[in-house]
């Protein structure tokens, strides 16, 4: 009788550990609770956002920064982009005066 090798060892072993992380992930813990519009209360993310939003009302920015001599002194390197002509409305129609060799049609009109 044959001993299987180390990788048939290994590759069977990394699939069950995979199979049971797939099965834990699907198939085990509580189901969530459907989300509804509270009547009266507030719900935790609600609460943990407005917390958040007071945490954050106080800051200011200082706004001289964009007064100061270094900032207005920068100049725009933007490059202009020049319009291009239009092209064809049917790119795939055949174009008159023009034979096609490859398939050994004639010159259209």
């Amino acid at each position: 009788m044959k001993k299987p090798s180390s990788n048939t060892l290994f590759l069977i072993i990394a699939s069950l550990v995979v199979a049971g992380g797939v099965y834990w992930y699907f198939f085990t813990g509580s189901p969530s609770a459907p989300l509804t519009a509270g009547a009266g209360g507030e719900s935790a993310t609600q609460a943990k956002f407005d917390t958040l939003t007071q945490e954050l009302s106080p800051i200011s920015f200082n706004l001289s920064v964009l007064s100061d001599p270094r900032f207005t002194a920068l100049i725009d390197i933007a490059t202009p982009v020049a319009p291009e002509p239009v092209g064809r409305t049917d790119p795939f129609a055949p174009i008159p005066g023009v034979s096609d060799t490859a398939t050994g049609g004639a010159a259209t009109k």
